[in-house]
């Protein structure tokens, strides 16, 4: 049983892909979500300027969401979910659809995000730059937590042999 609080505003990032009109202009779509969000230092960003940080310079806001490309559509569905302000996003592998500029741009967007955030992913770089507690599920219904992000998860569950390659790349220098 899950109960959502009433201050909880959840954002999804799915895997699966979302169809949207082919014929709305991409700005369109994202400001149907929402014309502003706040910044953590107090300011408003457009949806226009979230766009421009999430690489759709200004003609390409304008072009209908059917001559996208299928990246240039996920990374439109990335910034819906983020223009609708969550204080808990989920990211069910965000990176198998997003480039790598895309990837960059979300992480540092993450850098000062003041929710909570949840990630699914088996980019363990990504993980390791966006995560600060890993959950394990280690079956038969058993979740550890462990506090750090993937690296730190892995030299817990596998100590000695973390141990020696830090000791392999002491010795490599």
């Amino acid at each position: 049983t899950v109960e959502r609080g009433s201050t909880v505003a959840l954002g999804y990032f799915a895997q699966e892909t979302r169809t949207f009109n082919p014929e709305q202009k991409a700005l369109e779509v994202v400001r149907e979500v929402a014309e502003v969000i706040p910044t953590t230092d107090g300011r408003e960003l457009s949806a226009a300027a979230m766009m421009e940080r999430f690489l759709f310079p200004g003609r390409l806001q304008h072009t209908p969401v059917g001559k996208l490309s299928g990246g240039e559509r996920r990374r439109l569905e990335l910034l819906c979910v983020l223009m609708g302000n969550p204080n808990l996003l989920l990211l069910d592998e965000p990176t198998n659809d997003l480039d790598i500029p895309t990837l960059e741009r979300l992480e540092e967007y993450l850098d000062d995000f003041p929710g909570c955030l949840v990630v699914v992913s088996h980019d363990r770089y990504f993980l390791d730059r966006t995560i600060d507690t890993t959950f394990v599920f280690e079956g038969g219904g058993v979740l550890r937590e462990i506090a750090g992000n993937y690296s730190a998860y892995l030299e817990q569950r596998e100590p000695v042999a973390a141990t020696a390659l830090k000791s392999e790349k002491a010795a490599a220098f």
